[in-house]
């Protein structure tokens, strides 16, 4: 794949985060020489092949396993033994070149010659459609979209039938990488618009449950929420490895999951209890990559109503939460506990553990014997450590006077609409980075008006400063630290969400399986695989 062309300088730098490299324990046995077919296991599949209904972790496993996107993160070159070292650095993945536009009102994205399943070529009223599309059926992304500097209102102008315009309101940061986005999917139109009705405009109905896209991938087999099966299409123009069919399964049991990866019936697998990734170092032929990460494990609240709309009581909670006895307990030190609610900054005083504190705070707030909480958490995000963490949180929260109910939800779907339309209470969570800058990722979920925030939170301070991060240089690192300080402190005041524990990409290979490693999101591309 040739280099993508990227706008330098200013603005619209993309940001580089301070990743490093990752070591992962192999066993010792002979290197993976070829490989036709990988079955790979996770704990759930979405509903869906498009982002709607969107599934949480569920989507990010098909969506960054097909990859019909206009940009990637940049992947590095792994050896089936170890993690290469991550990057923020995109490159092409539709798109062959990505440049300002002359008068500096768009992106101009130049598209690759590829061809879909039903032989259609790649144009640009794809990428036109596929966008219009997508902001309807998607209000995350439109929302996305909009926060990364594009012009919701005239997004894409074509300007021949390979090359489009995107066009921006202002350049910020991130706005380049937010291409490489999972939302941003780019369906073959032609196909799809066959499928179009008048109570179906996006299609949306059909594409759920088959592929017109520019993956590479022709569908052989999906059933929602369980089975998903894919084989490469010879007739596409990308960049592949020898891989010719993937399988891909939803396997609730962890213990089912880990027989599979012993038995060599599974090359690849993810969503582990922690301690079960302890014992696969140990088996022979497995390779587990314990990959740097900065996917952080949280505690979202509705500070809308009842005892959380204080934050003094919310306040107290963080200090009732014994981090490393959570990190010790449930992630078998597969992580590091969180200091403030974003990694790398200033620790804040709200996290450390202080259960006299935390009753102080509790009695001060007119709850001096607590009250009844309902903790809401689904295997499916963050993964099955969630039940031992709620269970953990619950006895910890007890000590303060907290009396918490526990609230299984074992639908991905369910538990991504409950947290969209904000009905909870409180809710362990986690979602993984999807764009790799902190001026969007902290607005995603704490932003006045953020499609994902639903917690009732909003402060124009941290607004205000979080529109600066987005508008300040890359190369500024110092203004950036000290504004991303400053956001910290202003969320981690008004404690909307709780980080617990900042966690590790974990991905469990076949050993010398070159290709399987995990993305920014921690999933997997298949056309890496066996690369």
């Amino acid at each position: 794949m040739k280099r993508l062309r990227l706008l330098t300088g200013g603005a619209a730098a993309a940001l580089t985060l301070s990743l490093v490299a990752c070591g992962g324990s192999t066993s010792q046995t002979a290197a993976v020489q070829s490989v036709d077919n990988v079955v790979v296991a996770v704990g759930a599949l979405p509903d869906s092949l498009t982002p709607a209904p969107w599934g949480g972790s569920a989507s990010h496993v098909v969506l960054s396993g097909l990859g019909s996107q206009l940009l990637e993160y940049k992947p590095g070159v792994g050896d089936g033994k170890s993690c290469p070292a991550p990057t923020t650095e995109v490159s092409g993945r539709l798109a062959e070149s990505v440049k300002p536009s002359a008068d500096g009102t768009g992106i101009v994205v130049t598209l690759r010659k590829l061809t879909s399943q039903y032989g259609n070529t790649l144009s640009a009223e794809d990428v036109r459609w596929s966008l219009d599309i997508g902001m309807k059926r998607q209000p995350v992304m439109k929302g996305t979209l909009k926060s990364s500097g594009f012009n919701i209102d005239n997004l894409v102008k074509v300007i021949d039938d390979h090359t489009v315009q995107l066009n921006t309101t202002q350049l910020t940061s991130y706005t380049v990488q937010s291409l490489q986005n999972n939302l941003f999917y780019i369906h073959d139109s032609v196909e799809a618009k066959k499928h179009v009705t008048p109570d179906d405009p996006t299609a949306n109905a059909w594409l759920s449950k088959n592929l017109a896209d520019y993956s590479g991938w022709k569908l052989e087999e999906f059933t929602p929420g369980a089975s998903l099966t894919v084989t490469a299409d010879p007739k596409w123009e990308g960049e592949r490895g020898p891989v010719k069919r993937v399988v891909v399964k939803a396997v609730q049991s962890t213990a089912t999951r880990s027989q599979l990866v012993e038995s060599g019936e599974v090359q690849v697998a993810n969503g582990f209890d922690y301690d079960q990734y302890k014992s696969l170092e140990k088996t022979p032929g497995v390779t587990v990559l314990n990959c740097p990460s900065q996917t952080r494990d949280t505690m979202m609240f509705n500070t809308k109503t009842g005892p959380l709309a204080d934050p003094n009581v919310r306040h107290a909670i963080s200090m009732a939460i014994d981090r490393n006895a959570l990190v010790k307990g449930a992630y078998a030190g597969y992580g590091q506990p969180a200091a403030s609610i974003f990694p790398g900054v200033d620790a804040s005083p709200v996290y450390k553990f202080d259960q006299a504190g935390a009753k102080k705070l509790l009695a001060d707030a007119g709850y001096p014997n607590g009250f009844p909480l309902t903790l809401s958490y689904s295997a499916t995000r963050p993964g099955p450590v969630a039940a031992k963490s709620a269970v953990l949180i619950q006895s910890m929260l007890k000590e303060v006077g907290i009396d918490v109910q526990l609230q299984n939800v074992a639908s991905s779907t369910d538990f991504s609409t409950a947290l969209i339309e904000g009905r909870y209470q409180a809710v362990l969570y986690s979602e993984p980075i999807v764009i790799a800058d902190p001026a969007f990722y902290s607005y995603a979920f704490y932003g006045t008006g953020a499609p994902s925030n639903t917690t009732g939170w909003s402060n124009p301070d941290f607004d205000k400063a979080r529109a600066e991060l987005a508008a300040t240089p890359e190369t500024q690192t110092d203004k950036r630290t000290a504004l991303l300080n400053k956001m910290a402190g202003l969320v981690d005041d008004g404690a909307p969400i709780l980080s617990l524990v900042e966690t590790k990409g974990v991905l469990v290979a076949k050993t010398g399986l070159t290709g399987a490693v995990p993305l920014t999101n921690g999933q997997i591309y298949f056309n890496a695989l066996g690369r």
